[in-house]
């Protein structure tokens, strides 16, 4: 049953907080997932919530919160990247505010059918959306060559041992098909020895966000907040890998520095001002009860 699946939204008070949620204002949930944020949101002011998601178990959540807010939510099963469709659609012009958590729910981590977890056993899946990404972690895993591996392990799960590991499971998979998270989990076991995360953390993460286009995705999001935001609305992103929150960080920092042209002495405005100098990151407490929560970094800008 997914409602024995619990989901701990991280920093779900600092999120609030800073987006500052009024009556009557419109904000946007990417991420919906168990919609932590979504419900906090709603019962912190008389606004309304446009929650987007492309997890088909988001939309079992998403009916209960329709139940209890009604119109004031909303809920659209889809791609961030499609975003501005989705509000052409519904006649919506602009945001007041946007939420974003990068990170992958307990629901789909504890789930063993959906292939996230190197914890618990499961076919090779990692899909977001099974009925529109064909793409499969076993698919990568057993045809592509041990280079497009490599790459795919060094530059999305930033692993350093990852021609060895990509060495390794062309080597397995030529006597056997690697079809299960405790198969390649094992394979990968044998190479890396952490002491402070499980040797396959990186590979799975890698695969993950290779499969759904994550970056691709947070990319699209984050240029398109420029256009649907209003005036003094702002961007709350909650990152959980170095990658994701280094493209924010970048993001933030290239739109909120004032150009100068110098051909005619004349400056161009700045899109966003950045709230958070440096990231905001969990308390120890919260890391005690959630100890999922201790790599997330919290930013936040404000569109001028």
């Amino acid at each position: 049953m997914l409602s024995d699946l619990s989901h701990y939204p991280v920093m779900v008070n600092e999120v609030v907080s800073f987006l500052k949620p009024k009556d009557n204002n419109i904000y946007l949930d990417g991420t919906f997932g168990q919609g932590g944020y979504s419900k906090i949101i709603l019962e912190s002011s008389k606004c309304k919530v446009l929650a987007v998601d492309r997890d088909n178990e988001s939309e079992y959540y998403a009916e209960k919160i329709k139940k209890k807010y009604g119109s004031r939510f909303f809920f659209i099963k889809d791609k961030l990247s499609n975003l501005e469709v989705l509000l052409k659609k519904r006649k919506i012009n602009s945001l007041d505010g946007i939420v974003l958590d990068l990170g992958i729910s307990n629901t789909q981590l504890n789930n063993p059918v959906r292939g996230f977890s190197f914890s618990n056993d499961g076919p090779l899946d990692m899909r977001m959306d099974s009925e529109n990404i064909k793409l499969t972690a076993e698919i990568i895993i057993n045809e592509y060559d041990e280079k497009e591996l490599s790459n795919i392990f060094f530059y999305y799960g930033e692993e350093r041992n990852s021609k060895r590991i990509a060495k390794s499971i062309v080597s397995y998979r030529k006597k056997h098909k690697i079809n299960s998270t405790k198969i390649l989990s094992d394979i990968i076991s044998k190479i890396n020895n952490n002491k402070f995360k499980h040797p396959a953390t990186r590979v799975f993460q890698a695969l993950r966000i290779f499969i759904n286009e994550e970056l691709n995705e947070l990319e699209k999001i984050l240029e398109l907040s420029l256009k649907i935001l209003n005036k003094n609305s702002r961007i709350v992103v909650v990152a959980f890998h170095s990658l994701e929150d280094r493209i924010i960080k970048n993001f933030f920092k290239k739109n909120s520095v004032l150009q100068i042209n110098s051909l005619n002495n004349s400056n161009q405005y700045c899109d966003l001002k950045i709230i958070t100098k440096k990231p905001v990151i969990p308390t120890k407490d919260e890391v005690k009860i959630n100890p999922r929560s201790k790599s997330a970094k919290l930013r936040v800008a404000e569109k001028q």
